[in-house]
Formats: structure tokens, sequence, C-alpha cells
């Protein structure tokens, strides 16, 4: 025989026991999954066929219709990456799962996402997001920090189509690298970030038609601004000498 053939044989015997474990009341005491996946809006990254013909996730939690231990398989669910909460409840025969998908907020190198909450998402092809990207060495005790820094930028429409990647470094605090002209912006810390931010949009609209900034023919003649300092931004001049 094949190895093709012995392939499809064994599909069809999992298959076959999965769909009698559902189906046969004497067995699970659940006849139908009715699986709701809600993403906010953002892409889809659940698989759902693959989440429900998971059968050693299930099939534990489906002895019997007064075994079924709700909690424990809410708790099982959550554990899955991609989901950030799942309600269950039984109706009649009928297993209703409801889940809230983890969405990325923010990219944090190159192997995670972190959520809304500062809780990471290990980053993969299938749930690749267009958010904020963090890199530097970030202390975990800063992911909340990084979360609110993220949150202002994306709920202001200037700062959101201006900022693509933040970097860390301890000794500078946060520095931007914007989506346009090859500008740093230093920001520092995340005091006075209100002032800082009102400062970044005063450089872009006002300070950077200034010729001392780009010269008649487009060149930008500074390679970065600081906002880190009271009243003040600073420009440092690209050294033409080197």
């Amino acid at each position: 025989m094949s190895l093709f053939k012995i392939h499809i044989i064994k599909f069809f015997l999992v298959a076959s026991f999965f769909m009698t474990a559902l189906l046969v009341p004497d067995l699970a005491k659940v006849s139908k999954i009715n699986l709701s996946i809600n993403t906010d809006g953002e892409r889809k990254y659940i698989d759902s066929l693959i989440l429900i013909n998971d059968y050693s996730l299930l099939s534990k939690h489906l002895q019997s219709e007064s075994d079924i231990n709700m909690k424990l398989l809410e708790d099982s669910l959550t554990n899955i990456n991609y989901v950030y909460n799942a309600e269950v409840y039984l109706q009649g025969e009928e297993l209703n799962i409801m889940i809230d998908q983890n969405n990325p907020f923010l990219r944090l190198g190159s192997s995670f996402y972190l959520n809304k909450d500062g809780d990471k998402i290990f980053a993969s092809s299938i749930n690749y997001s267009d958010v904020l990207f963090f890199s530097g060495d970030i202390p975990d005790e800063k992911f909340n920090e990084i979360c609110e820094l993220s949150e202002y930028i994306y709920k202001d429409s200037f700062m959101n189509s201006l900022i693509k990647g933040v970097h860390y470094k301890k000794d500078l605090g946060y520095i931007f690298y914007p989506r346009f002209l090859d500008v740093k912006i230093i920001f520092g810390d995340t005091l006075s970030m209100l002032d800082k931010f009102i400062k970044i949009k005063t450089f872009y609209t006002d300070i950077l038609k200034s010729s001392t900034i780009i010269d008649q023919d487009g060149n930008i003649k500074i390679k970065s601004i600081n906002v880190n300092y009271n009243d003040q931004i600073i420009c440092k001049k690209i050294d033409k000498s080197n």
C-alpha cells in the first residue's frame, strides 16, 4: 500500500473519530459547536477550523454534559497565543464558544508584538500587522509605558502619519524615526509628553520651512532634533567634514 493511501486512511479514521465524539450525545453530550471570533475590526489571525479540529484541546472538556468544565475550557482557549478572552456556555447540546482575538498593538523587535495590555504575543507570518515598531533594549517594566506612548501616537493623526518606528536607548530615552526626511527625533523620557509632541509639530509645520534647515535644492542640513528640553528644540547639523 502506498504511503499516500496510508495517510488518506489515517485522515478519515481521525476525522470519523472526531465527528463521532461531537455528534453522538452518549459520548460527549455535544451535537454542535458554535464558534464566534471578534477581531475588533482587525485582520483575522485565528483559524477557526484548526481551533475546532484540535480534538485534544476540546475532548477532555466534553466527557459528559454534567462534566464539562466551562472555566477550565475557557482558560485552555485563552492560553492560545492569539486568543485575548474566551467565553464558553452550553445551550442544550450546542457548545457556544465566543472568542475575542488577541490583536497586536505594537511590534517589539523581531520576535514579539505587545497587545493593548502590554502582554507579549509571538510574531509570525500569519499575524503580520502594520503597527508601530519598537527596537532597543526595552525592559519588561517599560511595556506599559511604550503602550501608553503608542496610544498617544495612534490617536493623533499627524503623529500617526509621521512616526514609523521608535528606538530606545538607556542614555537618550526614546528616539523616533519619521516616515519622511532622514531626521531622528530625540524624544527622551515620557515626562511632559504632550509638550514634546507639540514641539515636534511646531518643527514640521514652521521651523522646517527655514532655509537654515533645508537649502534651496531641497537638501536637509540637520540629522536630528531634540525635544527633551523645556521650551526649546535643539537641531543638530550634519557634519560635512566626514
